[in-house]
């Protein structure tokens, strides 16, 4: 923590080369490369929620099963057959099916998600990729704004 005796200063922002001519408005810090970027992490995360989706859902059943199996258990060796520990038991179960079919249910929205996300990348690689490939060519430092070449 800083005392008085020792102000904060601000840490210098990283210069960026400029392109001589350019206007301030059409100056930003995102690149294509790092939006394609963002898109291909996102969709990795689509597909570690579907893997992990999987994961939970087996474990759920699981638990489902290992519980119906203890409520027969109890039910048959303990003489335990209350009507609370029974209702319990039936809810802890059914409650572990429904964490199944949830667990399903978001296994298949993150795999729609990735497929969005990698039409969503496709779509703007292909869109700006050639653009800025032919002004690269050109030898301009950005390619100028569809706006100005529509008419």
């Amino acid at each position: 923590m800083p005392t008085p005796a020792t102000p904060t200063v601000p840490a210098p922002r990283p210069r960026t080369f400029v392109p001589a001519g350019v206007a301030a408005e059409h100056l930003t810090e995102v690149t294509l490369d790092d939006v394609l970027d963002a898109l291909a992490a996102s969709k990795r995360r689509c597909f570690d929620t579907y893997d992990e989706c999987a994961v939970l859902a087996d474990k759920a059943r699981a638990l489902h099963r290992a519980l119906d199996q203890l409520a027969a258990e109890l039910a048959q060796r303990h003489n335990v057959i209350g009507d609370l520990t029974s209702s319990a038991m039936a809810h802890l179960s059914e409650s572990m099916d429904l964490l199944a079919r949830k667990a399903e249910a978001m296994q298949a929205e993150s795999l729609r998600g990735a497929e969005a996300v990698e039409i969503a990348h496709d779509e703007m690689h292909d869109a700006y990729r050639p653009i800025q490939d032919a002004a690269a060519q050109a030898g301009l430092a950005m390619p100028s704004a569809r706006i100005h070449n529509e008419d």
